[in-house]
């Protein structure tokens, strides 16, 4: 199942979901308790979390010939649902 490409092409495309609800509760903050307590616990997973997925994904990046530049740009958009597959070999690049 983790071999799929179609797999991680969709949760990619939830994580730009997440871009997507995080930019909007910067822009206009949620008054539902709900989803800002959601809010907040994607911002502080993000915030605390790709600065530690960018040492692990830029040694992942460099093993599989991508520049420093495509790799952090990629893992900040993407997360992990970019740099496991590329490590485990089910996305080139």
């Amino acid at each position: 199942m983790l071999k799929g490409k179609a797999l991680w092409y969709v949760l990619m495309a939830t994580s730009l979901g997440g871009w997507v609800f995080t930019v909007t509760g910067l822009v206009k903050p949620f008054e539902n308790q709900t989803l800002k307590k959601a809010w907040r616990g994607v911002l502080f997973a993000w915030v605390g979390g790709h600065p530690l997925e960018l040492m692990l994904a830029l040694r992942i990046g460099r093993q599989a010939g991508l520049s420093p530049v495509r790799t952090v740009v990629k893992t900040l958009a993407f997360g992990f649902t970019w740099w496991v597959p590329v490590w485990i070999g089910v996305l080139k690049r």
